[in-house]
């Protein structure tokens, strides 16, 4: 697999009168395995390419495919090409995680389980799998594909049939409600939160301020435009909670693509290195949390989400 991808192996390789050639860096051991799990358990196309259907865990896993120069990004999915090649600089590892957390629990591959067990309980395919993955730092009970254990082992998510610790964060992002789990509450996600308010680049406080701004001419289009394509009258109050949801999304996508748990505040060249979450569970709470302590005058943004 590694060679289809374009790994070359490691070696000396020494050219007589001028030294050794640099080895080129190791790649992590998640690379190969996640390709081909991606690759196989999206949607397919007609095309010979994958769909993402709109949903939320295909999309990004179609956009780990192109991030990691599989595929380019087609109307509706992501076709492969002719040529894959890993990019100099590959995704950032915890957001490939994500994304295969994701795909796995979007199609079933990864099925959550109550702490308290759930033996014998019906699901729309008959009875629920005893859990294989054990409850471990922080996370519940699991079932998993044992056909899915290499890549999960290979991201360093399970070991021993146990959760990981640095699973953990990972498994927030994908909120499994059969845990019951309120990380919000978790010292790391708190010291997080403080760290984005006490740390906002620069460029970051402009654009959140940018993003959340109503102006009243805002407004006035808005009812504008409502007015002539509306199938009912429409008031300011629907104006403001309109804007509002758009200036939410707006700030969301900013978080999606500028903070990490784990690093805060991304610089825009490291912003490169991530993956879109729309509805990333952790990055909406934080926006909730920063904006009520350090965007006040928009008390909508502490207040709404997107999920």
């Amino acid at each position: 697999m590694l060679d289809e991808i374009g790994f070359e192996p490691l070696g000396h390789r020494i050219v007589v009168g001028k030294g050794v050639v640099a080895r080129p860096v190791p790649l992590p051991d998640w690379v190969g395995p996640v390709i081909e799990y991606l690759a196989q358990n999206l949607p397919s196309a007609q095309d010979g390419g994958w769909d993402h259907f709109h949903i939320g865990a295909y999309e990004v896993a179609c956009e780990a495919l192109v991030a990691l120069g599989q595929a380019v990004e087609v109307g509706g999915g992501a076709k492969p090409v002719a040529h894959p090649k890993l990019p100099a600089i590959l995704p950032r590892w915890d957001d490939i995680a994500t994304a295969v957390v994701w795909l796995s629990s979007q199609s079933g591959v990864l099925s959550y389980r109550h702490f308290a067990g759930t033996r014998g309980a019906p699901n729309p395919a008959g009875v629920l799998l005893r859990p294989n993955i054990r409850a471990a730092h922080g996370s519940g009970p699991a079932y998993l594909e044992p056909w899915a254990f290499p890549v999960f082992q290979s991201l360093g998510l399970i070991l021993d049939g146990r959760w990981t610790e640095q699973a953990e964060t990972i498994l927030w992002r994908d909120y499994p409600e059969e845990w019951n789990i309120d990380f919000t509450e978790n010292r790391r996600f708190v010291e997080a939160c403080e760290a984005a308010v006490a740390n906002v680049p620069k460029d970051i406080a402009v654009e959140t301020r940018r993003l959340a701004t109503i102006l009243e001419q805002d407004i006035e289009e808005w009812l504008e435009i409502a007015k002539r394509h509306a199938p009912t009258p429409k008031t300011r109050d629907d104006a403001l909670r309109s804007l509002g949801f758009w200036s939410c999304f707006g700030v969301d996508r900013l978080f999606a693509k500028r903070w990490r748990l784990d690093g805060g505040w991304l610089s825009v060249e490291e912003s490169k290195r991530t993956l879109y979450f729309q509805f990333d569970p952790v990055a909406l709470d934080v926006r909730k949390k920063f904006a009520r302590r350090y965007m006040p005058e928009f008390p909508f943004l502490s207040k709404s989400s997107m999920v």
